[in-house]
């Protein structure tokens, strides 16, 4: 968190096309490489069918995060647009760095059905995905495609995914709707 906070407070003291770049480099890593070790032992718990109340928040949080992550691609590749210079894999780098550290830090090899190296693969093929979707290359050899060993992420991760009775299906929004009461 001190990386992303610390670039947010940096934009705030300087606000230059290369600290917006920073900032909105810091969100897509954010919501596109950060989580997603919490989200994968939520969905290795699903997949072995536990708590899949917890699963299902984790997911609308997931599909939420994918949302914001598309918002901040678009913005990036506008300003890429205007400013090319400004644009290095570096902040990505230390991104998928940090959620490897922490992935292996938290799910370590104690957690059934998932290794540090299962984490480190998945989160640098996230690395890719995020680079190359902002229109750049490869960052880290052999990790263009989703793991073998993690293909079951998707399953859970992609929210058009799940096929539903439309007369049994749950609102996915977190608030409850209410009627307003006009008492004119």
């Amino acid at each position: 968190n001190e990386f992303i906070g610390g670039l947010y407070n940096e934009f705030i003291e300087q606000r230059t096309p290369l600290q917006l770049m920073k900032t909105l480099m810091a969100n897509y890593i954010l919501e596109g490489i950060y989580f997603y070790s919490g989200f994968m032992f939520f969905y290795n718990l699903g997949r072995g069918g536990k708590m899949p109340g917890s699963v299902q928040e984790i997911r609308y949080i997931n599909r939420d995060e994918n949302t914001h992550l598309w918002l901040f691609r678009s913005m990036i590749a506008e300003l890429r647009k205007e400013e090319p210079q400004l644009f290095t894999p570096k902040m990505l780098e230390e991104g998928v760095a940090q959620e490897i550290q922490w992935g292996c830090y938290v799910i370590g090899d104690d957690v059934p059905g998932l290794t540090r190296e299962m984490v480190t693969d998945y989160i640098r093929y996230l690395g890719n995905l995020r680079w190359s979707g902002l229109g750049f290359g490869t960052l880290y050899e052999g990790y263009d495609e989703e793991p073998q060993s993690m293909k079951w992420v998707n399953q859970y991760s992609n929210a058009n995914m799940v096929k539903t009775d439309f007369f049994e299906a749950k609102s996915t929004a977190y608030a409850k709707s209410a009627a307003i009461v006009d008492d004119l």
